[in-house]
């Protein structure tokens, strides 16, 4: 791991997706995150999917390395006990339960605040803490639809889901950026801060310049399928001869000029329909035909290394496996290879943060946890003696 937030504790109540992502990045910045999961069942994604070992699923796994887990009874008054001894010790607390449920459970921020009063607390919802849909839970795909994202993409009469969670990726990226945000803050004035992140306002903000497109001429722009830049044809989505997608990018009259030159089409640039950007732009539909054609003659990798020698933007649809066979991560150190992972007798291969740091990559150096893995450790370190841990977890109150 990095060293960027060696000494910053991090309380994490999250759960699911967008919370542990985002902790999972402060735990590979170097902060020790400490994981704090409800008896019995934990973090709800340990749960879901396959599972590799009871409690323990591949999503579970890719997202909560380098972390510590304490399993407690929230709703218990010991277990609060131990929360609010906890709290004390903490630099960060970040949680994503609905807004009410940290106030019923005591530890929303103003508890947690009247403990340790410089505390960075970071709650994550759908829509906020407050307002008018503040109660409303919340999921990533209902989140794409109410943010204008599910509206965004597809073909022109088929609106369609992003094919991964994105509205959950981008706000852990947004809040993890908000918390290391308030820990300079904090360290310039001393004072802590409550981070109010809304899934809502985190997919808008992913969409930027939709809105303000929106916002400055009040148009919607139309869904463009595989070819954002529709009536461009020397730019856009081409099927190959082996059935791979092939994305060309060559999106201004000088980037088609060298096109047209790389794949033996120069007649192209001097053909009336397309000789100026003007014209290429009014025949469009013609000219991407005319690519469509000649990229079927052959396959997505011959095409891939033409374009590439020839200076013009080009890259393939990638499966997963197709993704990782790069060796472009290899060489960053990209994937980290963890031993002694629950579930993985030949250990799991996890994405570090997408950063170096000094040249050094943002790697993890721990598995991911099982349940209550760490608690009697973390007991301890808060000053309770093992006979007292014993009487707590034969009271099922620690696991």
């Amino acid at each position: 791991m990095a060293d960027l937030l060696e000494g910053i504790r991090v309380m994490d109540f999250t759960h699911v997706h967008a919370g542990p992502l985002c902790t999972y990045q402060l735990a590979l910045m170097g902060a020790e995150v400490i994981k704090v999961e409800p008896i019995e069942v934990g973090d709800q994604m340990r749960s879901m999917g396959v599972q590799l070992e009871p409690g323990i699923s591949p999503g579970f796994l890719g997202q909560n390395a380098d972390k510590r887990s304490l399993s407690i009874d929230l709703k218990s008054a010991e277990g609060l006990a131990i929360v609010r001894k906890l709290a004390k010790t903490a630099d960060v607390a970040v949680i994503n339960m609905r807004p009410g449920t940290p106030e019923r459970l005591q530890i929303d921020f103003e508890s947690i605040r009247a403990l340790k009063p410089n505390i960075v607390y970071c709650q994550i919802s759908g829509y906020g803490r407050s307002g008018p849909e503040s109660d409303r839970p919340a999921f990533d795909h209902l989140v794409q639809g109410e943010s204008g994202m599910f509206m965004a993409t597809g073909l022109v009469n088929q609106p369609v889901r992003v094919g991964f969670a994105v509205v959950d990726a981008g706000t852990a990226l947004v809040a993890s950026s908000a918390i290391n945000a308030a820990l300079l803050k904090r360290e310039r004035t001393g004072e802590g801060s409550f981070l109010d992140v809304s899934m809502l306002e985190s997919a808008m903000t992913l969409m930027g310049l939709n809105f303000y497109s929106y916002l400055a001429t009040g148009r919607v722009g139309p869904r463009v399928g595989p070819n954002p830049l529709a009536t461009r044809g020397s730019a856009g989505t081409f099927l190959t001869l082996d059935k791979k997608y092939l994305m060309v990018n060559a999106n201004s009259h000088r980037l088609f000029e060298r096109l047209a030159k790389a794949v033996d089409r120069s007649e192209l640039t001097v053909d009336e329909r397309f000789n100026s950007p003007r014209a290429a732009h009014k025949n469009g539909p013609v000219l991407r035909q005319i690519f469509a054609d000649l990229f079927a003659t052959n396959t997505a990798d011959y095409w891939d290394r033409l374009l590439r020698e020839a200076g013009v933007p080009v890259g393939q649809a990638k499966t997963p496996g197709e993704v990782l066979a790069n060796p472009q991560f290899e060489y960053r150190q990209s994937l980290t290879r963890l031993d002694g992972v629950p579930g993985m007798a030949d250990g799991l291969t996890v994405l570090n943060a997408g950063f170096t740091v000094d040249e050094t990559p943002t790697a993890p150096s721990e598995p991911p946890p099982r349940l209550g893995q760490h608690s009697a450790e973390l007991l301890l370190e808060l000053g309770y003696e093992q006979s007292a841990i014993a009487e707590l977890r034969a009271r099922n109150i620690v696991q």
